[in-house]
């Protein structure tokens, strides 16, 4: 198990690292602060395994904390800026996230601590579990200037369309709107379940349901154009799924797929 403390002066920001931590059976949440000196305090009496912290913070930002406490715990840095990445690293950091970012990155993160640490043992006599479930896979993204972040589900996600200076996410329920650009959410979104098909679109690939021409169909209603800079990435992605006779051959999005280029 892992000892952890949480800091960042954005209340909203400190939600997510707080939910991130509860979902993770291997960590242990010591102490979840606004406050980087109430850090301090804790890691001069409390043995701390790991602090996740933001840098930009009044009174102390982050990279003080490293230099103070790097030979007594383990940090990694949370923040809005790419900037101080290579200043952190230097300081020999364990990972530096960029915000917003997903579960799944967050995990990769932690899991980089020593791993007998990560090991979880099972209460004495519990059965073996048939199966772990499946964990709920989202992203936290920024939706006003105010440090508001709005939770999207990975499977709630229908595209990802750009607009201007931000992007319209459409989801099953609603559309949501973040001040993020679609090279933000495309660096963050895992690429087995979003995929970008135009310079304007992300789609979801489980929401596909046809092609037409140079269209892709997402959920048999929405049409999204198909970019020419991605439709070979986009045909090469379809090609072992379109089926024809046998004697034929077919076009998608101008390639042409004979038989033997099928994946079997």
């Amino acid at each position: 198990m892992i000892n952890v403390i949480a800091v960042d002066d954005e209340q909203t920001a400190l939600d997510v690292l707080v939910t991130y931590i509860k979902d993770t059976p291997f960590l242990n949440l010591v102490l979840a602060t606004t406050n980087p000196m109430e850090v301090v305090g804790v890691l001069q009496t409390t043995e701390i395994d790991l602090v996740l912290t933001d840098i930009q913070m009044p009174r102390m930002n982050g990279l003080n904390l490293v230099s103070l406490f790097d030979n007594k715990t383990k940090f990694i840095m949370t923040t809005g800026y790419q900037e101080y990445a290579l200043q952190s690293f230097d300081y020999g950091v364990l990972d530096y996230l960029v915000k917003p970012f997903g579960y799944q990155r967050f995990l990769k993160a932690v899991s980089k601590m020593p791993f007998e640490m990560t090991l979880v043992d099972a209460p004495e006599g519990s059965p073996e579990p048939a199966s772990l479930p499946t964990r709920e896979e989202y992203i936290f993204v920024k939706v006003d200037a105010k440090g508001k972040f709005h939770k999207v589900l990975y499977r709630d996600v229908i595209m990802i369309e750009a607009q201007k200076t931000y992007a319209s996410i459409t989801t099953n329920s609603d559309r949501v709107l973040t001040n993020l650009t679609l090279s933000d959410l495309e660096k963050r979104l895992p690429p087995n379940l979003f995929m970008r098909v135009h310079r304007s679109y992300i789609i979801a690939k489980e929401r596909i349901t046809g092609i037409e021409g140079d269209e892709v169909v997402l959920d048999k209603v929405l049409r999204v154009p198909i970019g020419d800079t991605y439709k070979d990435a986009f045909a090469n992605y379809v090609v072992g799924s379109v089926y024809f006779k046998e004697k034929d051959s077919a076009t998608v999005l101008g390639k042409r797929v004979k038989r033997s280029e099928r994946k079997e």
